[in-house]
């Protein structure tokens, strides 16, 4: 019967990833409501079926069969603010992330986990002929994760649990390229000197007027990490907690697209129509390989029941950063290879969660989270233009009967950032840009089920 039901569940599972959804941000602590209420504040305690998100080996507290399905919401604001006093907002948008979390008891010793979740995601969408469109307009990435998991308890106060998961990574990128920008720096690879003045002076005035090309970039590639983790109680007050998930490296593979290119022109004579006859066979549809890095993360908390009905949690993550210190693009098509520098910084984020149990029914929930940014000043782009954040969340858990429902508030603060000319050639930003008043609201709520 335990079987039946797993695999059958299992298959839902698969289904349910399957459609997934772009978030934002880019790495997610917001993977269950009741834990999002605390900040994810929740590693030591870890004591309902999205345990599988936070610690995996929390589930060996629960008895029988657990089912969590939820979804969180993100609605966010960020001004970027350019040169000539401009200024543009991210376009209005809500973004969903799913999660979904089963647990099975085993037998006294053994559990078994299957979870559902959003490890990564990032969102930005500006109007297409903004000012800073030769960077980006559209940027989106997806993340979904499969995890299973199986725990063992060692005794009553010690378990530990083995995990591996399928990670599905998916990207869209969108930009402009000005022909201005392709004409030099194709005179550049082909050796010539002053590539910029000889533009000036000899094509100027037949590719500045020329509309812009819009270049779309979709990526795709599923890989393979593992986690392990612990919980230990101390006593009947205070207990501990870790996680760690590995690093993954990626060669994402996928497509490039390129529309508006600029036709050839009887008027331009046979010089200029040869540029852009080798524009237009540089810039053709092609495939696109791409290489990346994502990090090691290493989760420690600490929790601390003050009574019965006051439970306090503190935890710190951190996150190897440093290893998404560069980006390879491989062009199947006459653009060729590319390297985007990154050199992002090994980061902490600290996170602190209180529940309150009201009655037997009710819990109130409050959270705080500070969260350092891994960005590099010389690196920053419009694709993700964070800095330091604060996250502040309230939240509700209540039963009724077997089933639990938790409700979650939170919103992120992210702290003003002023940045510079990026040193990445193909990021287009040579001048000093700012942006300001970045807000993101959070809403989401989980529905669990005790069989």
């Amino acid at each position: 019967m335990f079987q039946k039901h797993f695999m059958a569940i299992a298959a839902i599972v698969l289904i349910f990833a399957a459609n997934q959804v772009w978030s934002a941000g880019f790495a997610l602590y917001e993977n269950s409501s009741r834990g999002t209420a605390i900040c994810g504040a929740f590693v030591a305690r870890a004591d309902d079926a999205s345990a599988l998100f936070y610690n995996p080996s929390g589930i060996t507290q629960l008895k029988g069969m657990h089912i969590s399905n939820g979804i969180n919401t993100y609605t966010g604001i960020v001004d970027i603010h350019y040169p000539g006093g401009g200024m543009e907002a991210v376009m209005d948008k809500t973004w969903f992330v799913p999660n979904f979390y089963l647990s099975q008891q085993v037998n006294d010793k053994i559990w078994v986990g299957l979870g559902a979740f959003a490890p990564y995601g990032l969102g930005n969408k500006y109007r297409e002929n903004w000012y800073g469109r030769y960077n980006m307009y559209h940027a989106e990435i997806a993340c979904m994760e499969i995890n299973s998991n199986i725990a063992f308890k060692v005794n009553d106060s010690f378990s530990f649990s083995l995990g591996m998961s399928r990670q599905s990574f998916e990207l869209l990128n969108k930009r402009k390229l000005k022909p201005k920008n392709v004409i030099v720096q194709g005179l550049s690879d082909l050796g010539i000197p002053n590539a910029e003045l000889t533009y000036e002076q000899q094509y100027a005035q037949y590719f500045n007027p020329m509309s812009d090309i819009d270049q779309e970039v979709n990526l795709d590639k599923p890989t393979y990490r593992f986690n392990l983790s612990f919980r230990y109680q101390m006593n009947d007050k205070l207990s501990i907690g870790g996680h760690y998930r590995s690093k993954v490296s990626y060669t994402l593979t996928g497509d490039v697209e390129y529309k508006d290119l600029p036709a050839l022109n009887s008027a331009y004579g046979d010089n200029i129509n040869s540029l852009v006859k080798l524009l237009n066979d540089t810039l053709k549809n092609a495939k696109l390989d791409v290489d990346i890095s994502l990090p090691d993360i290493y989760i420690f908390g600490v929790a601390y029941r003050i009574s019965d009905q006051l439970t306090v949690e503190a935890d710190i993550v951190r996150t190897q950063w440093s290893r998404y210190d560069r980006i390879d693009y491989h062009f199947h098509n006459g653009v060729g290879d590319q390297v985007d520098k990154a050199e992002w910084s090994d980061v902490n984020c600290y996170r602190f969660g209180a529940e309150y149990q009201v009655n037997e029914k009710l819990t109130a929930r409050l959270g705080y989270l500070f969260d350092e940014s891994p960005l590099h000043d010389d690196y920053i782009d419009f694709s993700l233009p964070g800095n330091d954040r604060h996250l502040f969340t309230t939240g509700f858990g209540y039963k009724y009967k077997k089933f639990i429902i938790d409700g979650h508030y939170g919103l992120v603060i992210c702290l003003d950032r002023d940045n510079h000319k990026n040193l990445n050639a193909n990021a287009f930003i040579d001048y000093d840009w700012q942006h300001r008043n970045s807000y993101t609201h959070q809403l989401g709520f989980n529905v669990s089920y005790v069989f």
